[in-house]
């Protein structure tokens, strides 16, 4: 076995992996299963329900299964792959993953769906922390954006491919197996990139980390569980008391984990999470531009979807479709923009920002201009610019947090990373959910008014007489505000069964009045959501604005400039700002890592 000093990524005599670029696209391809998985079953509830029987709070469960225990296992996992070997984690994770993936899909009950899931979190964690620490080890620090611009543009396709494969595999109905093929796609796919780790990806291990950290897993679990939980399933339960005293206690519980673990690194240097990363003003500062990064993009995609979906009558495909431009955007300017951060810095993450915003504002104005008629080629220009500044802030944001990091504690930071990650998003959901149903409740009887002349010459053509016609436009906008109150929108409030009085409509008009009223009912839920939409995204310009601020926090370089030109030696006359060469011979006294 070979040793090399924690900042030596080489194998030997400085000669680098030739296998590790194969090794970076099995990886990738085990991590876009990961991703895809987060949002693919979305797509699938309502005929999932249908199949299984479920009701409203065990579909909650298969959705948030997963998210929950992915969240919770990211920063155990992280450490288990420094201690055990990052590859043999990795290849545990795919196995568990895709053994997990076949039971959901021949899953007979909501019951064993939802235990499946939980295994698919705990294996999809494994790959994905796993995977970013091969990532961090395998390959020197000139290499590292181009392979972290991989992972950003492959982040930035696959969140939004997951309900258009889904999409499509529940139409096309294969071999009649309804929703299953969205879990049982997973087992071909992830066996091949197990073969693919098992032949390219080389092991390495911390020998630093003996021993698993147990009472910080359990304290660092009960902080994330007690946080995470209200904030993705408070708004469905009302957001109940138990939910605020939750994710309160959330506060000492991180505060007591922090100090055991100074303890514990000083102790006997096997803390869970290294509190040394915490003085990395790259990582800190890193860390806080993921939170708001990934709650922008979580917070806008909650609504946006509720928008297309239930405000336009979109179908999950189409629904899926229409934010194809904003993939296609990350995928361009993630795969070069880690590389143009090595020149420029954070400059690149803030235009990413700025460019966010005026994609976001652009976004508000074509929902405002189109109205109920909109269509997904009227959005194509806004969510494409969004998307152009997704892509050069996701990319170059990982590199800059795990760039210094050593590679002895890689699991550590990137299980940090990517709870940072889930965090932001669950927080995002929650509280841009909570501004949008408030809106909609609000716009709802707007929204009405806006159908109310349509409504009232429809009724009149069908011979409706005018004291009738007075009465059920009353009795529709108190319809309208009821719905606005409800979130479930399979569920119509009681006011909406009883529109029409008894002997309103004349004899053999009653379709007729049915279909002026329905589409009466649809113009004013198109407008109602149309404009909640318009104006909760205002908030995330504000939240866009404080990622904005926050990337002035980061260094003004990633790493020294000379590592992007591939030369040795520190730089100099770059303000102070960037990290110290910690390469080749210069550490050589420094913590070894362990590599097969």
């Amino acid at each position: 076995m070979t040793h090399a000093t924690e900042e030596t990524y080489l194998e030997g005599e400085g000669v680098p992996d030739p296998q590790r670029w194969r090794a970076a696209a099995v990886i990738l391809v085990a991590i876009a299963l990961d991703l895809i998985d987060t949002t693919i079953v979305n797509v699938a509830l309502p005929v999932l329900q249908t199949d299984l029987g479920a009701d409203k709070a065990a579909l909650q469960w298969v959705a948030a299964a997963y998210t929950l225990t992915f969240a919770l296992s990211l920063i155990t996992v992280g450490r288990i792959g420094d201690m055990l070997g990052r590859k043999r984690l990795i290849c545990v994770g795919i196995v568990v993953f895709v053994a997990a993936s076949l039971l959901c899909g021949v899953a007979q009950s909501t019951e064993m769906l939802i235990a499946s899931r939980v295994l698919q979190g705990l294996g999809g964690a494994m790959v994905m922390t796993q995977g970013l620490s091969i990532f961090q080890v395998a390959f020197p620090p000139k290499e590292r954006a181009a392979v972290f611009g991989m992972f950003g543009a492959l982040s930035g396709v696959a969140a939004m491919l997951g309900p258009v494969l889904g999409g499509v595999l529940v139409d096309a109905d294969l071999f009649g197996w309804s929703w299953r093929p969205i879990f049982l796609v997973n087992v071909p796919v992830g066996l091949l990139a197990l073969l693919g780790v098992g032949a390219f990806v080389r092991e390495s291990r911390s020998p630093n980390v003996k021993r698993l950290d147990l009472v910080g897993v359990a304290l660092v679990t009960l902080a994330l569980l007690s946080l995470l939980y209200p904030l993705v399933q408070g708004a469905e339960a009302g957001w109940p008391t138990w939910s605020f005293a939750a994710m309160a206690c959330s506060v000492p519980l991180f505060v007591v984990f922090g100090l055991y673990e100074r303890r514990k690194a000083a102790r006997d240097g096997s803390a869970l999470v290294e509190p040394s990363l915490f003085k990395e003003r790259s990582f800190v500062a890193g860390l806080l531009v993921m939170l708001s990064f990934f709650a922008i993009i979580a917070g806008l995609f909650f609504p946006f979807t509720l928008y297309l979906q239930v405000g336009l009558g979109f179908s999950p495909l189409a629904a899926g479709l229409a934010t194809v431009p904003f993939s296609f955007g990350a995928m361009i300017t993630s795969s070069f923009s880690a590389v143009l951060a090595l020149k420029m810095g954070r400059k690149v993450l803030s235009i990413g920002m700025v460019i966010m915003g005026v994609g976001m504002v652009a976004l508000i104005f074509t929902i405002d201009h189109f109205g109920s008629g909109i269509g997904g080629w009227d959005l194509a220009p806004a969510l494409g610019v969004l998307g152009l500044g997704l892509g050069f802030v996701i990319s170059p944001v990982v590199d800059i947090v795990l760039g210094g990091v050593p590679v002895e504690h890689a699991g550590s930071g990137s299980g940090v990373l990517s709870t940072a990650d889930q965090l932001g998003a669950a927080a995002g959901v929650a509280v841009i959910g909570v501004l949008f149903f408030n809106l909609l409740a609000g716009q709802a009887v707007s929204g009405a008014d806006t159908a109310v002349p349509d409504l009232r010459h429809g009724l009149a053509a069908a011979g409706v007489a005018a004291p009738a016609r007075d009465t059920i436009v009353a009795n529709f906008r108190v319809c309208a505000k009821e719905s606005g109150k409800n979130e479930d929108a399979g569920d119509p409030p009681a006011a909406c069964r009883r529109i029409i009085p008894a002997g309103a409509v004349p004899a053999g008009q009653e379709k007729q009045v049915g279909r002026v009223l329905a589409d009466a009912s649809g113009k004013a839920r198109k407008e109602g959501y149309a404009k909640a939409t318009g104006d909760v995204l205002w908030y995330e310009v504000g939240i866009i604005g404080l990622g904005f601020v926050l990337t002035f926090m980061l260094p003004k370089r990633p790493r020294p400039p000379e590592w992007a030109a591939g030369t040795d030696g520190a730089s100099e006359g770059d303000g102070g700002d960037a990290v110290p060469s910690q390469r080749g011979p210069e550490v050589s006294a420094g913590p070894r890592e362990d590599r097969g």
